[in-house]
């Protein structure tokens, strides 16, 4: 994720991030949220709908009353219905609003049979339809242009029966009509200023939240995150499903000379350069690339046997050891890095801590320094055989 909150522009009528990637994103981190406001909103609006059941028996009795009271019952269970589907553990993170999409739809046509029930107090309809279209944009998490759709529709309908069969003056009929147009147009806004003030507020905690766990200069995850429990989430999710789990300890290899050489502008391109490439080379949202040190770099490789973390540092050892940096001087800079690699499996009963398996990874690296540079030394964790990388 990058720092500019300019990226990441929401579209003014959906209320949405124009991206669907961070759209996605957003609502995968707020959906206990999204879920809790729904569950809340569909237990009101139950509650409030069958209490207001007492309306219908006392504008027609008891025994005409019976089918409206039925229609009312109804909604409390597909509420149920709707929360169960949203809960599912296998639900997208669109069910929320798909449920939310069905209650309002169920709720909109259940009210429609208690106003062809009691056709009198169209007036009486018209003030509450106007509150739960309100209530729909308001209180029940869904998309805005769900809601809106649902809300517009069933307004229009709602007009449309008013105007052709009922016996109300045609004054009380514009009122109503201008009543529900500004329902809507109320829910709306509100709504929408509501969906925009929410994403650019988690926007902007994602970008701190960036800021405060990557490092400025090569856009890598910072030491700070790798020691707020970054390995030991892997290890722990390692161990759960008993999968594989390598790490690589890198550093560039006479970064100080070059510092001193060349100056620190040279010395900070040379890292850009290099965390790019692993960047480049790693799989996104799978991988993990940490800048541990100065010029040293981690690099967590989940669900990664020893071989293919030491195949995949070879290949970043000869790509960055052909690679050439470029100055604003036009001097063409250039240097190797070498490579501690470990990789543990997690099938078994060995004990495997992320200090343990760092300071490996972090020793076969300071011996490839001493045997050379440019070089990739990698054992299996647990075991005494050495698996020793090809020396350039």
């Amino acid at each position: 994720m990058s720092n500019d909150p300019s990226i990441a522009p929401i579209a003014p009528l959906r209320g949405e991030f124009s991206d669907a990637a961070t759209e996605a994103g957003f609502l995968h981190r707020q959906a206990a949220t999204i879920l809790r406001d729904l569950r809340r909103g569909l237990l009101l609006c139950s509650l409030f709908y069958l209490v207001f059941g007492a309306t219908d028996i006392a504008a027609l009795g008891l025994a005409k009353a019976i089918v409206p009271l039925l229609s009312r019952l109804a909604i409390p269970f597909v509420a149920a219905a709707c929360l169960f589907y949203a809960r599912r553990p296998a639900a997208s993170v669109r069910a929320t609003g798909h449920a939310a999409s069905a209650f309002t739809l169920c709720w909109a046509a259940s009210y429609f049979v208690v106003i062809c029930y009691r056709p009198a107090d169209i007036l009486l309809h018209a003030m509450a339809w106007a509150v739960m279209a309100m209530v729909i944009h308001v209180l029940i998490p869904n998309r805005l242009v769900h809601a809106a759709a649902i809300t517009a529709g069933a307004s229009l309908v709602f007009i449309g029966l008013a105007w052709t069969r009922h016996a109300v003056e045609t004054r009380a009929l514009s009122s109503l009509t201008m009543l529900l147009v500004g329902a809507n147009v109320f829910g709306l806004t509100v709504a929408q200023r509501h969906a925009r003030m929410w994403r650019e507020q988690y926007w902007a905690q994602q970008v701190l939240t960036n800021l405060s766990i990557r490092d400025p200069l090569t856009g890598s995850y910072n030491r700070r995150h790798l020691n707020a429990g970054l390995l030991d989430g892997e290890i722990a999710r390692a161990r759960r499903y008993r999968l594989s789990l390598s790490l690589i300890m890198c550093d560039l290899d006479g970064f100080k000379k070059i510092n001193d050489t060349h100056g620190h502008h040279a010395g900070d391109e040379l890292l850009r350069s290099f965390a790019t490439l692993v960047q480049t080379m790693t799989r996104d949202a799978i991988d993990t690339v940490v800048r541990y040190g100065g010029e040293e770099f981690l690099i967590i490789l989940p669900e990664t046997r020893l071989d293919g973390a030491l195949e995949l540092a070879e290949r970043v050892r000869a790509v960055f050891a052909a690679q050439r940096v470029e100055l604003e001087d036009g001097l063409s800079l250039g240097t190797t890095a070498s490579f501690g690699v470990v990789g543990a499996e997690f099938g078994g009963s060995h004990a495997v801590t992320p200090q343990g398996m760092i300071a490996l990874a972090d020793q076969l690296m300071y011996e490839a320094k001493h045997a050379g540079r440019n070089q990739v030394r990698a054992k299996q964790l647990g075991q005494r055989v050495e698996k020793v990388g090809r020396v350039a």
